[in-house]
């Protein structure tokens, strides 16, 4: 079987640190003689730079502080001081949440959370064991513009200049950062890049579930949508995060096997799935329900799970721009990822000029049109450019 091949994939070259890392995620509850064997000759720096890149440092240490004897008392009070750090992040992150939900529904206009504090609660019981950098929030693409002015009012300002029209089309969200308290807010109008009917923003408010924090309502994905937003974000950005395994984990024991694979015949994504599953059971030790794994799990999905273990086994950042030195192995493996037709999709999108094209060399309104042959001029003019900085 395809789950059992992947349990033969080659983990020899993964770094102690790592390991250990991963049986703390695996064993929250630290059996004591199995964590001392593996916590000797461990290079402690090198530890907390992975539990800081992987974002799991809040499940770190709540499982380490039951057995403190284990680790340097410099790494527990580092530890613990992500910890409470984090949780006052997430707490301003939900009255920001619940700010925004209120001045929208003002508005009539209806969103999904998608991330964030919501998911954090939902999967973890407690909005501080999971780490969140920003607010994203699915609004239908006709209350973008809407959704934009209210968080101006709000205080929040576009992280990018918009100059042409077809800002729609080259991306699926936008961000905005607030001037004073500098929370990030994503205004999602797509799941992803590669636009599905089966995940337009109607279809996807029909299947909707919803969660009370703090005696307010919000509405988020329902387990099915979110299970194939999760693999989807996951699969594009090469897992190269656990935090985004520690999800699908936690996320798994919600499913109804059924419904789910009936989503998956509707709507697609069981590769992604399948990568998500092969990875989840390798480093983390997840039980996939049987029928899921016959459904999703193939060839494909293993060798998909094979390419990623690239980025996880090292300490890269992949977004927003991949790191140089794994820029053309994370690219193959992007383009790996789709179909024939968001190939074709991809590159047409990808000549399409762009507002930064038009920051960069300003024409007047009359000729805007020369953006799409000079496309390709002023793409190598920004990589020459970025090379010599």
């Amino acid at each position: 079987m395809i789950l059992e091949d992947a349990l033969e994939l080659d983990l020899s070259d993964m770094p102690r640190e790592l390991s250990f890392l991963l049986s703390i995620l695996r064993n929250p509850d630290c059996e004591e003689g199995i964590a001392l064997q593996e916590a000797s000759e461990m290079d402690w720096n090198l530890f907390m730079k992975l539990a800081l890149h992987h974002r799991v440092y809040p499940l770190v240490y709540l499982a380490l502080k039951k057995n403190t004897s284990l680790v340097p008392v410099h790494v527990m009070q580092s530890l613990q001081r992500h910890y409470h750090d984090n949780t006052i992040k997430m707490l301003h992150l939900s009255r920001e949440m619940s700010r925004i939900c209120e001045s929208f529904a003002s508005q009539g206009i209806r969103n999904l959370w998608l991330k964030g504090p919501l998911l954090a609660l939902n999967l973890y019981g407690d909005v501080a064991h999971r780490t969140s950098k920003d607010l994203d929030i699915l609004v239908d693409a006709e209350d973008v513009e809407k959704a934009e002015t209210i968080l101006s009012q709000l205080g929040y300002e576009s992280e990018e200049e918009i100059v042409l029209g077809n800002w729609k089309k080259k991306s699926h969200h936008r961000s905005y950062e607030h001037r004073e308290h500098s929370v990030q807010v994503e205004i999602h109008w797509r799941l992803n890049p590669h636009y599905s009917k089966s995940y337009s923003f109607e279809s996807l408010w029909q299947r909707r579930g919803e969660a009370v924090m703090s005696h307010q309502t919000y509405f988020c994905l329902g387990h099915e949508d979110l299970l194939c937003y999760l693999t989807d974000h996951g699969a594009r950005h090469g897992w190269f995060r656990l935090r985004w395994l520690m999800d699908i984990a936690r996320l798994l024991p919600l499913l109804d096997s059924s419904r789910m694979k009936q989503h998956f015949a509707r709507n697609g994504g069981e590769m992604y799935a399948g990568q998500a599953f092969i990875l989840s059971s390798l480093l983390l030790s997840v039980k996939v329900p049987h029928d899921l794994e016959m459904s999703t799990i193939n060839a494909r999905s293993l060798r998909l799970a094979e390419k990623s273990l690239y980025y996880i086994k090292r300490i890269v950042q992949l977004n927003p721009v991949p790191e140089k030195s794994v820029a053309w192995h994370y690219n193959r493996y992007l383009f790996s990822l789709m179909s024939g037709k968001q190939r074709v999709l991809y590159i047409f999108n990808k000549l399409l000029p762009s507002s930064r094209d038009a920051l960069q060399l300003p024409l007047p309104k009359p000729l805007y049109f020369l953006y799409v042959p000079l496309r390709p001029f002023l793409w190598f003019w920004r990589q020459i450019k970025q090379q010599s900085v």
